[in-house]
């Protein structure tokens, strides 16, 4: 027990021209050493497979998209072995995959080193690789880069490898082997997705408004508030939940002030559309 520990804390310091000197050619069948460089040099360069070019995925840093018939025609191995290599790469935290029908998008995991640093573990909470892998994908879903379909698929992903993160905190129950998720945490794991992908759908809703003129807004605030930052906040809460509330323009409580507020609501968006490109983080 205590050498699978020490097996476990003990890591080793290794670059990619460390690899590349362990490579070995046996006959035309990569080892799992060369398989591992394959992958470390595709993500490296941001590897696509050639029939893959027009797939809507956008790569990010550390990516490539590949196929699995075509790792196991160049490692020369069987389909059935890449995807446990794979499998076993992923739970060791080496990689990261995202799925589609005919074609997987990998992400390695690259750490930094320096004295004294050691590798960051990858446990898969909110702020880790795995969410950081879901708000990317989000951000090509908002630009138009990613179907529904494809980005409902990362959804379920990222939902089934939080149930596994779950289910692997809670340890096993007594009477069997069947993990047991703590009452209320895949709930709250289910929310977590449905806040992001509202926020998302909200961008991805402003966003056809970023090539509209705000200038009348702009107008507004220089000459009818004459520059005063105040009333531009209370004037923003109102024409935000104008925009908001579907169908309400404030006819209810419709004044000379809310029925111009209700014109600006285009040059309004067009303002958030605008700083929504240029910075994605304040919402």
């Amino acid at each position: 027990m205590m050498k699978d520990k020490n097996r476990a804390a003990n890591q080793v310091l290794a670059d990619m021209m460390f690899f590349d000197y362990l490579k070995e050619k046996v006959g035309e069948r990569k080892t799992k050493t060369g398989a591992y460089y394959d992958l470390l040099e595709k993500a490296t360069a941001g590897f696509i497979a050639p029939f893959l070019k027009n797939h809507e995925y956008v790569l990010q840093a550390d990516q490539c998209h590949v196929t699995i018939s075509d790792l196991a025609v160049e490692w020369h191995w069987h389909r059935a072995t890449v995807r446990a290599f794979l499998d076993k790469l992923e739970e060791m935290g080496y990689i990261r995959r995202t799925r589609f029908a005919k074609s997987v998008v990998i992400t390695v995991t690259f750490a930094p080193f320096s004295s004294g640093e050691t590798t960051a573990s990858y446990t898969g909470h909110t702020g880790s690789g795995l969410a950081d892998d879901l708000d990317k994908a989000l951000s090509e879903w908002i630009n138009g880069n990613l179907s529904d379909e494809d980005m409902g698929e990362i959804c379920g992903q990222y939902h089934e490898a939080g149930r596994k993160r779950l289910a692997d905190e809670s340890g096993k129950v007594h009477s069997g082997d069947k993990p047991a998720i703590k009452a209320g945490a895949e709930t709250e794991l289910a929310q977590e997705i449905v806040e992001r992908v509202a926020v998302a759908g909200l961008k991805r809703a402003i966003r056809n408004s970023r090539f509209d003129d705000p200038t009348d807004f702009l107008e507004f605030f220089h000459k009818e508030l004459e520059g005063d930052w105040t009333s531009l906040l209370e004037a923003s809460k109102i024409i935000a939940k104008m925009i908001l509330d579907a169908g309400n323009d404030g006819a209810a409580n419709s004044s000379s002030e809310t029925d111009m507020l209700a014109t600006l609501r285009q040059p309004f968006r067009a303002l958030w559309a605008k700083y929504q490109e240029r910075d994605s983080t304040l919402l």
